[in-house]
């Protein structure tokens, strides 16, 4: 490591808060650890919560909400000495991220967008203006919506910038300074014999208004733990991973949080108790309505088949056996 790399990240970390962006501290460097939130600068400043199982871990959720203060940066880059950024895209920072594979380049080239960033391996990202509605992020997962070789960070993701590394090299600006707009992004496009729905699969599709929700939802979504003496795997977590199942289908997400909860010691009602939670999160995720009816189905189904083994923590993650 450099000596003057902290301090270099710590500037740029700066200026990206002074233009409005949210960012966490990441390992950075060519360890295995580089894209991952770096958990002991996090905790330096404070930035922790209590799981389901009463174990206190790191969090950055707190930067999907706010902008890090110049105290926190400081911290991070000058004191713990993380070695990257993590851009928090969705709403905080008013951008979505199209994260482009080596596999996704030629569908790129055929759009003729021109990348914002080369990542290490080749790949590029392309910047696009939040449209101002709930858009997920897959995170790299597989979603057969979307293009091979397409990704898409929103609400609730993070992405890595220049001038970070990770075990490949650095990451890269291009002089591409123009942002994609939602209209430069066609809604459907054929590519390697199927046609998909581009705009929609990305999340950037304007949403079919959905019937209010019965009861409000609750701020934060239970983020911090579901009780003081529950040692579940906490709902929120249970939520958010079958709610990145919602692009393909959501009523795949519901049997899933039916599933998932069941496995995890929930009670049926008790799961039923988060649907509207479940219903607010996948909003805008298609235009067809989904009503409160069809998803508590989905949940029940997820309950008429035997139950899984419960989620295990493991290295700051909870793992199915």
């Amino acid at each position: 490591m450099s000596t003057r790399e902290p301090e270099a990240m710590y500037h740029v970390a700066r200026e990206l808060v002074a233009r409005g962006l949210s960012v966490i501290p990441t390992g950075g460097g060519r360890t295995r650890a580089a894209k991952q939130p770096h958990y002991a600068a996090l905790s330096a400043t404070g930035h922790t919560a209590v799981n389901g199982a009463g174990e206190t871990q790191a969090t950055w959720r707190a930067f999907q909400e706010r902008q890090a203060t110049d105290e926190e940066l400081q911290t991070w880059y000058l004191d713990v000495h993380a070695r990257g950024i993590g851009l928090v895209t969705g709403a905080i920072s008013r951008l979505v991220v199209v994260d482009v594979d080596l596999g996704g380049l030629p569908l790129l080239a055929q759009l003729g967008w021109k990348p914002h960033v080369i990542s290490p391996s080749g790949g590029a990202h392309l910047y696009v203006r939040h449209p101002g509605w709930y858009v997920p992020s897959n995170a790299s997962k597989t979603k057969a919506s979307l293009p091979p070789g397409i990704d898409v960070r929103g609400d609730g993701g993070y992405i890595m910038v220049p001038p970070s590394c990770n075990p490949q090299g650095q990451y890269r600006r291009t002089n591409e300074r123009r942002l994609l707009k939602v209209t430069d992004i066609p809604e459907t496009v054929d590519w390697a014999g199927e046609s998909y729905s581009l705009r929609r699969a990305l999340g950037l599709a304007v949403p079919v208004p959905q019937p209010e929700l019965a009861s409000p939802v609750p701020s934060a979504l239970h983020r911090s733990s579901d009780g003081p003496d529950d040692d579940r795997c906490p709902m929120w977590l249970i939520l958010d991973r079958a709610a990145e199942y919602a692009p393909v289908s959501r009523n795949k997400g519901a049997f899933y949080l039916g599933l998932w909860g069941h496995a995890n010691g929930y009670l049926l009602d008790e799961t039923l108790a988060y649907v509207e939670e479940y219903l607010y999160l996948v909003s805008g995720v298609k235009t067809a309505p989904f009503p409160r009816e069809e998803a508590a189905k989905a949940i029940r189904s997820g309950y008429s088949v035997p139950r899984k083994e419960p989620w295990r923590r493991e290295e700051k993650r909870y793992v199915s056996n």
